[in-house]
C-alpha cells in the first residue's frame, strides 16, 4: 500500500502539509515549482508563503478551515512571483491542514483582460474623440468607438488589420509609423497630418487632416502588445492651398 507521503510526491497538484501552528511539515515537488522553490523548507511558516493582502480572502479562509475543521477553497495572488494559485485546504487528523494548489495565472489573466476590455469600451464608447485599439505586430483592430468609425465612413474595422481595413493608406506613412511605435515602444504624435480616405459606399476619395497620437499598450510582462490611437479630425479648421 502506498504511503500518504509517497502519494503526495506523485500528485500532479502542489501539496503542502502544515501543523496547527502554521508550520510547513511536508512539500511535494509540484508545490516547489509553483513557488519557484522559495521558502519551502519544513519548519517555515505558511505566512511567509501566502500573503495577507488587503482584500484577499486567503487568510480568513485558512483560519476558518483550521479553527472550524472544515474544507475551504480560494484563490490567492502572490506578488513576489506574479502568480495566482487556486488553493483547497482540508483538515488532517493531526490538527493541521493539507493544501492542494494549482496554478491559475492564465485563467486570471483572461478574466482581468476581459474586465479591462469592458472598462475601456464603456469609457471610450461615447468619448468625443476617435479612439481605437489594435493588437499585435499586424495591428489588428480590437476596439473602435463611434467617433472612430464615423471618421472613416462607418466601415467595419473589428478583427481586421490596419492594412486590410485601409489599403488606400499605403504609401502615406501611417503604417510605417504604427510599426515603429509597436517595435520601439515609443509614442508618436502628428499634427495637421493629411490622409486620403476612400468612402466605402461610393468609392470616392476624400481628404482628411488629422491630429493623432499612437500610444503603446503593454502587458503584465512589460512588452508592447498593442497601440491605442487617438485621432481628431481638424480638416475644417485647416486651409491648405
Amino acid at each position: 500500500m502506498i504511503s500518504a507521503e509517497r502519494l503526495a510526491d506523485h500528485l500532479p497538484l502542489g501539496f503542502i502539509a502544515i501543523d496547527h501552528a502554521w508550520a510547513v511539515t511536508r512539500v511535494n515537488a509540484p508545490a516547489r515549482l509553483l513557488f519557484r522553490n522559495q521558502s519551502l523548507n519544513p519548519g517555515e511558516s505558511l505566512r511567509a508563503l501566502i500573503p495577507d493582502e488587503p482584500g484577499s480572502r486567503a487568510w480568513n479562509e485558512l483560519e476558518r478551515a483550521m479553527s472550524r475543521r472544515v474544507a475551504v477553497e480560494f484563490e490567492v495572488f502572490h506578488p513576489s512571483i506574479f502568480a495566482w494559485h487556486e488553493v483547497s485546504a482540508v483538515p488532517d487528523e493531526q490538527g493541521g491542514l493539507a493544501l492542494l494548489l494549482r496554478d491559475v495565472t492564465d485563467r486570471q489573466w483572461v478574466l482581468q483582460k476581459d474586465a479591462e476590455h469592458a472598462y475601456l469600451r464603456g469609457l471610450f464608447k461615447e468619448a468625443p474623440i476617435a479612439i481605437s485599439i489594435t493588437r499585435g505586430p499586424k495591428h489588428t483592430f480590437e476596439f473602435s468607438n463611434d467617433f472612430a468609425r464615423d471618421l472613416v465612413g462607418g466601415r467595419d474595422l473589428d478583427g481586421k488589420t490596419v492594412r486590410a481595413a485601409f489599403p488606400e493608406l499605403e504609401g502615406q506613412g501611417y503604417f510605417e509609423l504604427l510599426d515603429q511605435v509597436y517595435h520601439s515602444g515609443e509614442a508618436a504624435r502628428g499634427e495637421e497630418m493629411p490622409a486620403a480616405i476612400t468612402d466605402p459606399e461610393t468609392g470616392e476619395t476624400r481628404p482628411l487632416v488629422v491630429n493623432f497620437s499612437y500610444l503603446p499598450l503593454r502587458g503584465f510582462d512589460g512588452k508592447v502588445s498593442g497601440i491605442l490611437t487617438l485621432t481628431i479630425d481638424v480638416t475644417r479648421y485647416v486651409t491648405r492651398t
